[in-house]
């Protein structure tokens, strides 16, 4: 049988669609723009892309009819930033829930045994951490600041109800802060993460200036993608929602102190009045307990080796594919 997977030429797609072709999965890439060319000569090559549009039934219906298709990894989304919430929230709505609701109905029409939706830490907002400083999936307030989030709670909502009214199995992750291998501009996400721009600065010789030190449970996004490749494949508790973060707090600054011992001449500073990196939140966020899912897979990411990390991330963005992705 055949994984669906819809947003699978963003960021986060790739990375899953990479996770389920190494697990020999057979998959079918959806999303509106095929990837480049140099990954489809390559790994990506052994799955099937259907180009569409989430919020177009007839897209969905193509889709699930390009194979006998049992499971769904939900993934479109789009990530705006305040101005894309400020000028079109229809847009942010109609893609983030519209397009689940769709897909969904699309799900049942097909016959589809099990969807797994990609949530985001966004639906907590700026909940306050509990007495073990973590963000619980049952216990913590979803208290979600912007659309993005409360789009994303209201579509993980959904994915579970309908499941239950069309007799699917279920769960939802919520996805923490990602950055590493397959990061690109694709349009859906206007701030990249802190993460990808530093490198940027990096590769052009440019001084790097944070707005802050920016804690988070960042987490690796092939780490990522191989615990939600996991979670498809695991039987799961119905209608379960699971946290997926780095468990640990890290740093953009700890990240750009790994890169200055790679990158010979690299600067970095930390000035709230001349930041050049931009990123989305105002101020830190608890990192999420992952319980939940060390329990339901056996082993949850860990985010604790940043030179390790970005040593693999430039080796990936210096090499055809990231080039490929990125540009020169």
């Amino acid at each position: 049988m055949t994984v669906l997977l819809t947003g699978a030429t963003g960021f986060v797609g790739l990375n899953i669609a990479r996770a389920l072709l190494d697990r020999g999965e057979r998959v079918v890439l959806f999303a509106p723009t095929p990837p480049p060319e140099a990954l489809s000569a390559g790994w990506l090559g052994a799955a099937r892309f259907i180009s569409g549009d989430v919020r177009v039934p007839a897209d969905l219906d193509r889709a699930f009819a390009a194979a006998a298709i049992d499971r769904v990894i939900h993934a479109a989304a789009l990530t705006p930033d305040m101005r894309a919430e400020a000028e079109q929230p229809e847009v942010i709505a109609e893609v983030n829930l519209g397009g689940t609701l769709r897909l969904m109905q699309a799900a049942r029409r097909a016959g589809v045994r099990r969807v797994l939706g990609l949530s985001s830490v966004a639906v907590y907002g700026h909940a306050a951490a509990e007495a073990d400083g973590r963000l619980h999936e049952e216990s913590t307030p979803t208290r979600p600041a912007a659309l993005y989030g409360i789009t994303k709670l209201a579509a993980e909502q959904a994915v579970h109800r309908l499941g239950a009214l069309y007799g699917m199995e279920t769960a939802t992750v919520r996805l923490g802060p990602c950055f590493g291998a397959r990061e690109h501009p694709t349009g859906m996400r206007p701030l990249l993460s802190p993460h990808w721009q530093c490198v940027e600065d990096a590769r052009a010789g440019r001084e790097c200036v944070l707005p802050r030190a920016m804690a988070a449970d960042w987490i690796d996004a092939e780490a990522a993608a191989g615990a939600i490749a996991d979670l498809l494949a695991l039987p799961a508790p119905e209608r379960a929602t699971f946290n997926l973060g780095g468990g640990a707090l890290t740093t953009a600054a700890a990240w750009c102190e790994a890169l200055v011992a790679l990158c010979p001449g690299f600067r970095w500073r930390i000035d709230p009045e001349a930041a050049t990196v931009r990123y989305g939140l105002e101020r830190d966020r608890a990192p999420m307990d992952t319980t939940r899912l060390r329990a339901a897979t056996g082993r949850a990411p860990l985010t604790d080796d940043l030179p390790g990390l970005a040593r693999r991330y430039l080796d990936w963005r210096n090499g055809p594919e990231g080039i490929a992705l990125c540009g020169a």
